[in-house]
């Protein structure tokens, strides 16, 4: 009978995931900055994306993952010349709480992560679509919820060699 309890409110949590939302919109909205960035054939690139996590959340950092919780991750997709550097996370707030034996990585409010590419020297110019897809696990003060992600495109623009 537990078993079968237990069950049915994972079910339910399944459910609800894909629209898991804070009051008044996403738990973790995405923003870049700039929108469109610029660099030439056999240049870099330098943006920001900015992750704002709603009133009373905190999503895992980086290393939480350690701690046997789902850690945020940022997974990009870009076409052929385009590539991107591993992301450079800002240091999380460490949180003792009381299933791990170390302090816990947890990130709140705003949060900005520094994304840095490259484009082929024999890029094309033109404008380009990636996308950042960031991966995390939204907790508030009660539960952690179920893994969920948001997805952001934002643009790059290959400009003619001077």
């Amino acid at each position: 009978m537990r078993w079968l309890c237990v069950s049915l409110v994972c079910l339910a949590l399944l459910a609800v995931a894909p629209n898991l939302q804070a009051a008044d919109g996403p738990i973790v909205a995405l923003q870049a900055k700039p929108q469109t960035v610029s660099a030439v054939p056999g240049g870099s690139l330098q943006l920001e994306l900015v992750l704002t996590i709603a009133p009373k959340f905190h999503i895992n950092g980086p290393s939480a993952g350690d701690a046997g919780l789902i850690p945020t991750e940022i997974a990009l997709s870009a076409p052929k010349g385009l590539s991107f550097a591993a992301p450079v996370y800002p240091k999380a707030k460490e949180v003792r709480v009381q299933f791990a034996d170390k302090p816990v990585e947890m990130y709140g409010g705003q949060v900005a992560v520094r994304l840095s590419g490259q484009v082929a020297k024999g890029m094309k110019p033109g404008v380009y679509p990636v996308t950042a897809r960031v991966s995390y696990q939204a907790c508030d003060d009660m539960v952690c919820h179920m893994p969920g992600a948001a997805e952001l495109s934002f643009q790059v623009k290959v400009a003619p060699k001077p």
